[in-house]
């Protein structure tokens, strides 16, 4: 009984979703940030384009037109975390990318990439709400088929292949959205939004800026604004970040943007 009301209330959502994402007003309010970009009040639009993010909903076009917003403003930090929030959605963005080695190079930052590798890549841009509301679909299908097409032996009607199918599908797919949402929060990134921030051997104001590197490089003991990091774990107000595979440090945790 609780399983049957766990699918129902996932298929409520999916189906509630869209009535409530009141798309008219979202557009409205992109347009008008659009419109502030074009007159050349930055400020302006980048407060609009957060807005739109902060109501919930996120595209490729939005991320896209916030980093170009971000940098007139000459916030290098904050325009690359934009355009990398974008390339999760479409890594194969070329807009995207021409922008963000446009800005490392103005910027003279390192010249990686936030595409991830191995199964990261692969499941980039899925979302694993559509995929489980699909799979959730599916199973209901399935069910309402065996009840209305079986009759009085609807029992029987669950070994047909075509409900058999429908419902090995839908569980499969949930599966699918389940480990898709475990493999994308396993690669975290961040990117440093504050300019000069510090990396300190300990999360602490006082701690020395000698930090350790993992291999005979020299330790980064300044984070230039844009530069991409990776975060290991958190400590109050402080992050522990390790950075291009070698050097690890702590740093303040609002200089940071997660990807």
């Amino acid at each position: 009984m609780r399983l049957l009301k766990v699918v129902l209330g996932g298929f409520g959502l999916i189906v509630a979703a869209p009535a409530c994402g009141q798309p008219s007003s979202v557009a409205q309010q992109f347009e008008a940030a659009n419109e502030a970009y074009d007159r050349g009040r930055y400020e302006t639009a980048v407060e609009a384009y957060r807005a739109v993010l902060d109501a919930g909903h996120e595209s490729v076009a939005l991320y896209h037109n916030l980093g170009n917003a971000y940098l007139r403003l000459d916030r290098t930090g904050p325009a690359v975390w934009a355009y990398e929030r974008g390339r999760r959605l479409r890594p194969g963005d070329p807009r995207l990318q021409h922008n963000l080695e446009y800005v490392r190079r103005r910027a003279e930052l390192p010249r990686r990439g936030g595409a991830a590798g191995g199964l990261v890549a692969l499941v980039a841009g899925w979302s694993p709400l559509l995929l489980f509301g699909i799979g959730v679909l599916a199973m209901c299908a399935g069910g309402l088929g065996a009840a209305v097409w079986g009759g009085p032996s609807w029992a029987g009607a669950w070994q047909g292949p075509a409900m058999r199918g429908l419902i090995g599908a839908g569980v499969l797919l949930a599966a699918v959205a389940l480990g898709t949402s475990y493999v994308q929060t396993q690669e975290r990134q961040a990117v440093v939004v504050d300019k000069g921030a510090t990396l300190r051997s300990a999360p602490t104001d006082t701690a020395p800026t000698d930090t350790a590197p993992t291999d005979t490089a020299p330790a980064d003991t300044t984070l230039r604004s844009g530069m991409l990091v990776t975060p290991e774990a958190e400590r109050k107000a402080w992050t522990r970040v390790r950075i291009r595979g070698r050097t690890e440090g702590w740093i303040p945790s609002g200089a940071l943007a997660e990807i």
